[in-house]
C-alpha cells in the first residue's frame, strides 16, 4: 500500500472521528467551547499589542452567557 494513501486515509478517519465527537456534544457544551476560543483569540491579540489582560477578566469572559 502506498504510504501517502495510508496517511491520507488515517487523517480522513481522524477528521471523521473528531467531527462525530463534536456533533455528539450538547448545544450548551458547544457554546462554551466556541466562547472560550473567541476569548482566547482576544487575549492573544491583546498580548500581541502588549495590552494587559487579568486572569479575572478571562475567567469572567469565558463564563458570561451571550
Amino acid at each position: 500500500m502506498n504510504t501517502t494513501m495510508s496517511t491520507l486515509r488515517d487523517r480522513h478517519q481522524a477528521v471523521n472521528e473528531s467531527l462525530s465527537r463534536w456533533r455528539a456534544r450538547s448545544a450548551e457544551d458547544k457554546r462554551v467551547v466556541r466562547r472560550s476560543v473567541v476569548v482566547d483569540r482576544v487575549v492573544s491579540s491583546m498580548a500581541m499589542e502588549n495590552e494587559p489582560v487579568s486572569r479575572a477578566w478571562v475567567q469572567q469572559a469565558k463564563q458570561t452567557r451571550a
